[in-house]
């Protein structure tokens, strides 16, 4: 597996390479090789291979895994002296011959991974590593199924050495893995332990006093003494999956009290705490770091909480965290240097719609992922105090809109709201996100999310279009019409103008119909108004009249409609007539109008006030306002205040020809007697002798 990884590198790394299949020496074999500029590598992998075919000395790298060697012949290698990487991992290898690796004099790298070979010197001759005095790189895990501790005589000589891969098992306490062979390897540094089953204490790592990196993938622990890893200076530290054999909890609680006296730089605790049945508090594990050095914390796939009330302080050191996968419901850290932040697969959607995770002013932070959280809103101050911030992955959510506020993040340039549940975004949104436009080339990723497309959703869609080299991915978007029928968006802008011409059609059709509805009402609203405009005012009038007075009474017998040509008619013949003769009290506007009322006011009073409305009709009469004015105030008395009974009486001073009267007033003529002023003496007398029985 290293080796094919480095055959990839090598090939990206190194310009103008070739590639041919190059036709073996021995014929029957088909090796695939790769030419460049500075290496020759050979693959011939999976290929069934029980011999070795003969290969081209000018070789570099030599990848022969997966194959079915069983065994190697004296000096297979002895013609390939530039070979620097020999991969014979995952075959049947179960001896090597003493003089196997004869001529690899400047080989670095050897990979006998996963073969049949015993940790023994039978499988392993004493000086069969002798001839790799380069060699820096070595791999021998895997190999017996029942571990016996290697035999260190065989390396103790590989000087160069700095990274081994190795099985390991001790079945004492006290009992080492290393023997002191190891205390040859004075530049061996990483040490990687795969088939693990070990008694950690203080011999365990004596004889390898130069590492700094232990990888323990999966190790069984039978016991563990306190003091093991303490005070060690390590670069890495992985502890992912560690199992052990005690009762729970007991051995990591150990080596955590072990890990606040290292300087280790990264720190892999994956799957360490993963008994269901014990929930570990991130305080407690933050707590026993925070004076180490640490820089890289992997806390993933455990079953970790933290309460709402705790504040935890990182170490200062602390550059990244990974808390992805627990069962955190709150979290709250000061965070001063932290660069990336993983909270990926908890359940903090509650906490974080009422709280932030972060109590630090300012922040360093450049990533922050919380996807797969359950949220459907944020806190608006969620990401505060993070002017660095340059990704937000808020993926596999149920985000309906961007609620929080990104107006302050102008050094954004991934906001990820994959498969969440935005139909579309608010124009307050689309105003922060388009002032960090104008600061940093920010990309969206709204794919797997099902976006409305209607023409309630024309300006964010219109949007859209224009930014379109602000959203990724480009092919990957779905959009939901009005019928419920979804299709995939290929191209922004095609399908968004197509919905912005059929809702500017729409909007062409809303607006003239808007128009003529508003017509007609219009104009149904001005008919109605000047249908019964004088029953409208006659209301508005007596309603105002009502305020002001709290009880109106018949306080006249009579009141008398005249044009002022009619004046000496009425302030001479009709006062004499009704009240000095006939006993009877007139309302005349000139005489008992309320000085500094509204005039509209003085008539409606009057009208209400008098039984009788007696119009003195002239020519003069229908030509002024206040007394047409007076005639429909009375008429509009007869029918909303009199149940009906008709108060006018109009009495003709003037010859006038029907056809010159008012429709309103010829009905009136028409329905109801009236009289005419007959003026000649005889005639005058009975005039008013009708006058006044029709007023009594």
């Amino acid at each position: 597996m290293e080796l094919t990884v480095l055959l990839v590198i090598m090939f990206i790394l190194y310009g103008n390479s070739e590639t041919a299949l190059v036709e073996p020496y021995n014929f029957h074999i088909e090796c695939t090789c790769i030419r460049n500029n500075h290496f020759l590598i050979t693959n011939c992998s999976n290929l069934e291979l029980s011999e070795l075919p003969t290969f081209p000395s000018n070789v570099n790298v030599l990848d022969l895994s997966f194959n079915r060697f069983g065994i190697l012949k004296n000096k297979s290698f002895d013609n390939l002296h530039q070979l620097i990487q020999l991969n014979l991992s995952d075959n049947q290898l179960f001896h090597l011959p003493r003089d196997a690796f004869y001529g690899l004099s400047r080989l670095q790298n050897l990979n006998l991974n996963s073969n049949n070979l015993k940790y023994d010197l039978e499988s392993f001759p004493k000086l069969v590593f002798q001839p790799l005095i380069s060699l820096t790189h070595l791999n021998v895990a895997h190999n017996s199924k029942h571990v016996d501790k290697f035999p260190d005589e065989v390396i103790s000589h590989l000087t160069n050495l700095r990274s081994i891969a190795i099985d390991a098992k001790t079945t004492e306490p006290n009992e080492t893995a290393f023997g002191k062979g190891f205390l040859q390897l004075i530049h061996l540094q990483t040490l990687t332990i795969h088939n693990c089953h070990l008694h950690f204490n203080s011999y365990t790592f004596e004889n390898l006093k130069y590492l700094n990196s232990i990888d323990l993938y999966r190790c069984l622990i039978r016991t563990y003494t306190y003091g093991t890893l303490s005070g060690r200076h390590l670069k890495f530290l992985n502890l992912v999956r560690l199992r052990e054999q005690a009762v729970h909890g007991i051995i990591p609680k150990s080596i955590m009290h072990d890990l606040s006296n290292t300087t280790e730089e990264t720190l892999i605790m994956t799957k360490m705490f993963v008994d269901q049945n014990i929930h570990v508090d991130l305080d407690y594990l933050i707590r026993k770091l925070e004076n180490t050095a640490v820089q890289t914390l992997y806390l993933n796939r455990n079953n970790m909480y933290m309460s709402e009330n705790s504040v935890r302080l990182l170490p200062k050191s602390l550059m990244f965290l990974d808390l992805s996968n627990n069962v955190l419901e709150a979290l709250v850290i000061s965070m001063p240097n932290l660069i990336f932040l993983n909270l990926t697969g908890n359940k903090l959607g509650n906490f974080l719609q009422r709280y932030r995770y972060c109590r630090s002013n300012i922040t360093k932070l450049k990533a922050i992922y919380l996807s797969d959280n359950a949220i459907d809103r944020l806190v608006v101050s969620i990401f505060h105090g993070h002017p660095l911030l340059e990704v937000i992955d808020l993926s596999r959510n149920t985000l309906t809109d961007i609620n929080f506020d990104l107006t302050h993040l102008h050094n954004l340039k991934m906001l990820d709201l994959s498969s969440n549940r935005i139909s579309s975004l608010s124009p307050m949104s689309i105003k922060s996100i388009n002032e960090i436009f104008k600061k940093s080339d920010l990309k969206i990723n709204l794919s797997k999310n099902v976006l409305q497309c209607s023409c309630d959703t024309y300006q964010f869609l219109t949007w859209m279009a224009e930014n379109s080299n602000h959203f990724i991915p480009r092919n990957d978007y779905k959009c939901k019409f009005s019928n419920c029928s979804i299709l995939e968006i290929q191209q922004f802008k095609h399908i968004f103008l197509q919905i912005a011409r059929e809702c500017e059609s729409h909007a062409v059709l809303i607006i003239c119909i808007s128009i003529a509805i508003f017509a007609m009402l219009t104009v149904t609203i001005v008919g109605l108004v000047y249908r019964y405009r004088w029953r409208i005012r006659y209301l508005y009038y007596m309603t105002k009249s009502k305020y002001k007075q709290n009880k109106h009474s018949d306080s006249y017998d009579a009141f008398i409609s005249y044009a002022d040509s009619e004046r000496d008619f009425v302030l001479k013949d009709c006062i004499e007539n009704f009240e000095q003769h006939g006993n009877k009290t007139l309302c005349i506007h000139q005489r008992d109008f309320l000085p500094g009322e509204e005039i509209a006011n003085n008539i409606t009073n009057a009208i209400h006030e008098s039984r009788k409305t007696i119009c003195i009709v002239t020519r003069s009469f229908l030509d002024s306002y206040y007394c047409m004015f007076e005639y429909n105030m009375a008429r509009m008395e007869s029918i909303y205040s009199r149940n009906g009974q008709n108060i006018l009486f109009l009495v003709f001073y003037e010859q006038i020809r029907p056809k010159e009267l008012p429709l309103i007033m010829l009905e009136l003529v028409q329905q109801h007697s009236y009289i005419e002023y007959p003026h000649d003496e005889q005639g005058n007398i009975v005039f008013w002798a009708k006058l006044l029985e029709a007023i009594s």
